[in-house]
This record gives C-alpha cells, structure tokens and sequence, in this order.
C-alpha cells in the first residue's frame, strides 16, 4: 500500500509537508525540551549510556540485517537522501563498507559503516565523532532560542521575537522597520514563510500561514540580500554557497517572459535536482513587488525575482563562493560552530556581498543554524565549483 502523501500547499510549494503532523511534533518537542536541559550528573549518565550504545548498536542493526527482520540496503538506491548518498561515495572511496538500515522497508535514515580497520560504527544522518550530540548547544536547532543568545553575544541577527497570539506578533511588528519577514519557529525549510510585509493586513496573513504549521511564528525585520549556506566541519570553515531565488538576468533586450525560456534551456533544469522557472500566480506577484510584469523589458545585468523561496523545487539555484568569502565573514562562522559546540554546523546568513565584511554592512545577518545541515548542495552547486564537505566529515572521524 503506497504511504500517504500531504495535500498540495501553495505555501509548502513543492516540498508539501502534513501540517497538523508538523504542528504536533513541534508541541511536542517544545514539552519535552525543558526536560532536558542538562545538570552534571544526567550529563554523566548519558554519556556513559551514550558510549555503551555505540559499541552495541552497530552490531544490533547488523544483526537484525543479516536475520532478514530488518532489510539491508548496500547500494544507495532511489530512497536513499541525497545527504547520505555524498556520504556514501566519499565512504566508498576510503573503503568504507555501508549498509542502510531499513525497518519494514521504510527508510530511516540510519547506517552502519564498516571502516576499514573492521570496527563498525552506526548513525543516523551523518557519521559524528564521540559524543557530540550530547555536548553541543541545546537550543542550536531552535531559531527563536538561538537569535536571543546570539543577540546576547553581539553575534548578528535581525531584530524581532516570536509570538503565539496576533497580539505578540502585531507588538513585535510595532517596533521594527519594514519590511519585514514572517515564518514558523521550527520545522519550516522555507516552508510558510512570507516576505515583504509591510503594513497590519499584511501581517496577519503571514502571521496565520506561519500558524498552521506552528505554535508560533517568528516576526522580524527583512534582512537584506542573498542567502547565503556556510559550513563548517570541526571548527573550520569548509564551503559556502549563495542560495539564490529563482530569478533572471535582464540584458536589455528581452522581456521577462522570453527569459525564463532562455534559463528554461540550462540543461542542469532537467532534473533531478534543479527544477525549470514558471511564470505562474507567485511569480507574477513578486514581480509585482518589483514594479514588473512578465512581459517588461529587464535591464542589463538587473535582476528580476519570481519567487520569495530559495527552494530547488521553485526554481531556485545555487553558486559556490567559497573563495570569495571575506575574512570576517569566515571568522564569524568558526565563531558560531565554537559558541554552539557543533562538530558540524551549517548557518544561513544574509548579507548583500560576501566579499565585504559583515561588520560594514547594514540588515544582514544570521537567519539560523542546523545540526544536520544539506550540505549536499555544496557538492552539487548550479555553478561554481563542487565542494567535498563529505570528505572533511570523515576526516573528522579519523578515518
């Protein structure tokens, strides 16, 4: 019997998410959260229990693989994330042996690797070192959390809070400059998220599409620029990446219309990963925003947006700048994976030029962090060059 799948959502784009699953889960996790904040003797206790399971659980799965009660994937396949598969092949470069753990041959995301010297070690995701999970920040997955001690640090971010009532949200909007940017507190991915708000009406519609997917909904001001992905494994900086919207590139000549089919022929927009440009109700109203229509005239090397997301699934590409990233910049980056701890960390961040430091400029700054960063995108930028985190992944295990 196929899984069920969530209803289309203009707001999920293609990327459709089950909102009620997403909101409870969040619940949830915001209950159990306060239970676990960390006191030295539980610390003590999870690690012994944490060091026992590592040395256990590897040949649990493997042992359960090999009675046929849980199916034992050995080649990546169609289910496998892409996430793991750049882990994968650089694993298999090294001579690194992986099974996927697959119960009820649903996949889970779990794996056993047999290293080379023959011990085996299991994980969810990402292969990291020792103890990591338990040392690093709490808070680092949780946005709201994570703006208020980085604001505390003097670390950038933008101005605003969260708010569970129109209210909170609505005294929030009161004290930044618009426009501003709404969208869930967790679980988002870009997600029911809205941009250019600029007056009341505005935001109480933003305010109930970031609802019906959480309990409270970010508020704050519109920073200004590219998104940017920086990555950083084992306190180093590794890659970054410029996320772009899907947009195109005026030369004076064409309309709108005429150059969307034009980038519509780049052969990286036939899949599997880039999707093609559309011109369709979002498109049109983000070029709205900018004062065009699909049939205006771009003028040279102007920029039109068709959509607020930066997702693939939207069109949205990518561009590697690891070699343009400023200094600052860069220490700023080593400076968040020390503060959360984090073996790797991936910060998105705004600015309108990485090549200029984010001390001089104006409404960038961090927009949030993640422990399990799709770092992927680095491997496979729309241009630029490739970078291999998945390798500075392994060479962070010793391997």
């Amino acid at each position: 019997m196929p899984l069920p799948k969530p209803k289309p959502c203009a707001e999920c784009g293609d990327g459709a998410i089950f909102h009620r699953l997403t909101y409870i889960n969040i619940v949830i996790d915001g209950l159990f959260t306060p239970l676990s904040k960390p006191n030295p003797f539980m610390r003590a206790i999870e690690r012994m229990v944490y060091a026992v399971e590592r040395r256990i659980t590897p040949h649990v799965l493997s042992a359960l693989m090999d009675l046929g009660l849980a199916k034992k994937v050995t080649e990546p396949d169609d289910d496998t994330q892409l996430l793991a598969l750049m882990t994968w092949i650089e694993a298999k470069e090294r001579g690194i042996t992986i099974s996927e753990f697959r119960l009820f041959d649903l996949p889970r995301n779990i794996f056993v690797a047999t290293l080379p010297s023959g011990k085996k070690i299991a994980y969810e995701g990402l292969p990291l070192p020792g103890d990591s999970d338990l040392r690093r920040a709490p808070w680092m997955d949780d946005k709201a959390i994570l703006k208020e001690n980085f604001r505390a640090l003097g670390l950038p971010v933008a101005k605003g809070g969260s708010a569970g009532t129109l209210k909170e949200a609505r005294k929030i909007f009161a004290d930044l400059t618009p426009p501003a940017i709404a969208k869930p507190f967790s679980g988002s991915g870009s997600r029911h998220t809205t941009l250019h708000i600029t007056n009341d009406e505005e935001l109480v519609r933003a305010f109930e599409i970031g609802k019906q997917v959480a309990p409270r909904v970010v508020i704050e001001e519109e920073l200004v620029g590219p998104v940017y992905r920086a990555t950083v494994v084992n306190g180093v900086f590794r890659a970054a990446l410029r996320r772009d919207q899907p947009h195109v590139v005026g030369d004076g000549v064409h309309t709108v219309s005429e150059l969307v089919e034009r980038a519509n022929e780049h052969p990286k927009r036939g899949g599997p990963y880039f999707h093609k440009l559309k011109i369709n109700e979002a498109a049109n109203e983000e070029l709205a925003w900018q004062k065009l229509t699909p049939e205006s005239i771009l003028p040279e090397e102007e920029r039109a947006i068709l959509h607020q997301k930066i997702n693939w699934s939207v069109g949205g590409t990518t561009a590697d700048v690891t070699d343009d990233t400023h200094p600052d910049n860069i220490a700023l980056f080593e400076e968040v994976a020390r503060v959360l701890n984090a073996p790797i960390v991936g910060i998105d961040f705004i600015i309108r030029d990485i090549n200029a430091s984010w001390k001089d400029e104006e409404r960038c700054g961090i927009l949030e962090c993640n422990s399990m960063p799709f770092f992927d995108n680095h491997h496979l930028p729309f241009e630029g060059e490739p970078r291999n985190v998945a390798a500075h992944i392994w060479d962070m295990n010793g391997v």
